[in-house]
């Protein structure tokens, strides 16, 4: 979703006249792009603001420093006062006014939520052949732990027909592959028109693309929707689908609006009707009030799912949710602990799951080149990497490809032949 906020930032500038370049030394204007939802990516760009501003000191540098996004959107004018190198602060609702903010040559905080959906701004992205397109905006959700409505505000979906257009445009641009984005992508809804409707009509319009989408919440995770990724062959057999605690009390304190067995229930009902999905996770250690009992659950429930990866992180406080204060607080030392026997757990999982393939062959879409002279890199169906040696594959080809070797969620392959798009 950051990667989506930068290519709309890109898309808005340069339609004003801004000129992009490859190097921090020589830019007149930098932009960070940054996110709010755990602490330590929070961390990261103010330590990076910091660094930023040496740049400031030396003749040539930087006129002007802007913080975007959900940190900007948090903390607003105090950024502005912490950080003196910084001259622009602009929330994930605001980057239409970039242009006149940077011109202005004042330092301000524009951080507050509109209903924007930057609809008619020509994105300029970099991660051809990977497209994103944008379905809806903002959460209602409101677990304990997370920050997204404070910061990407209330839930507002996109035109139907306005996401069809941008699909089919790029389809004719020759993409080979779309993500539908959402903080909640199952709470689509526009004038009556749900989630696996517009993912149908998606995937109708998208021709030869593959379709993926990101991020479902387990409670609005439907039969409906299950079905339109069994009948449409071009929608990827991938759903991340984030169960944040294996225990139905965590669940519970959480206000995530499910048990462990109906996730456990949702999981089967998607194994059923898609054999060979790819399942994936987001799942956290040391909750407020996760006893040990409660951390077992989250270690049995990431090997009885198998999950294919996972994403693992220690409770992190944010504040202004309802989780910040809560009593019985795990200590630091402990999350950190459990966050270690999880990623253990599920190293071998990924790495069992992703044995299995080798020796089979897989179809890839080829998205650039890899880190030695001569590799390429390629996406599976099931979103895993898989590393060519051959360098005539050129990004936006399919190829279907033998699995010679795995490790972890990395794969080698080599070439059997090229696709028909």
């Amino acid at each position: 979703m950051n990667v989506r906020d930068a290519e709309l930032i890109r898309g808005i500038l340069e339609e004003a006249g801004l000129q992009e370049t490859e190097d921090s030394r020589t830019a007149d204007v930098i932009l960070l792009v940054s996110c709010a939802v755990r602490e330590h990516a929070e961390t990261r760009v103010l330590g990076r603001l910091t660094q930023l501003a040496s740049l400031r000191k030396k003749a040539g540098g930087p006129s002007c420093i802007c913080l975007c996004g959900c940190v900007a959107r948090e903390h607003g004018d105090d950024l502005l006062d912490r950080f003196p190198g910084l001259d622009l602060v602009v929330g994930p609702d605001c980057y239409r006014d970039l242009p006149g903010l940077i011109r202005s040559g004042t330092r301000e905080a524009v951080a507050q939520s509109r209903r924007e959906h930057y609809e008619n701004v020509p994105s300029v992205g970099r991660a051809f052949p990977r497209a994103f397109v944008t379905v809806m905006r903002g959460c209602d959700n409101y677990c304990a732990y997370c920050i997204v409505p404070l910061v990407r505000g209330r839930e507002r979906s996109r035109s139907f027909s306005m996401i069809l257009a941008e699909v089919e445009e790029l389809r004719e641009r020759g993409f080979g592959e779309v993500a539908l984005l959402g903080q909640n992508v199952n709470s689509y809804r526009y004038r009556g028109t749900g989630f696996p409707r517009l993912l149908d009509s998606v995937a109708e319009r998208a021709g030869r693309m593959w379709v993926r989408f990101v991020t479902s919440h387990p409670k609005d995770f439907s039969q409906n929707l299950v079905e339109v990724i069994a009948a449409r062959p071009n929608v990827c057999n991938q759903v991340h689908l984030p169960v944040q605690s294996g225990s139905s009390e965590i669940l519970r304190r959480m206000g995530r609006g499910y048990t462990r067995e109906d996730y456990l229930s949702k999981v089967r009902m998607l194994r059923r009707a898609v054999p060979d999905v790819v399942i994936s996770t987001d799942m956290m250690a040391g909750f407020p009030g996760e006893t040990e009992e409660d951390f077992r659950s989250s270690v049995t429930l990431l090997e009885e799912v198998a999950f294919d990866y996972a994403f693992l992180f220690r409770y992190s406080e944010r504040k202004g949710t309802r989780a910040c204060g809560m009593e019985n607080a795990v200590p630091e030392e402990e999350r950190l602990g459990r966050l270690h026997v999880l990623q253990e757990v599920q190293r071998g999982i990924t790495l069992r799951r992703s044995r299995r393939l080798v020796g089979g062959h897989r179809k890839v879409l080829v998205t650039g080149e890899g880190k030695m002279p001569g590799q390429r890199i390629g996406r599976t169906e099931g979103n895993r990497v898989v590393v060519l040696e051959e360098p005539s594959l050129d990004p936006g080809s399919f190829a279907e490809v033998r699995i010679t070797g795995a490790d972890g969620w990395t794969h080698m392959g080599s070439l059997e032949r090229v696709c028909d798009r």
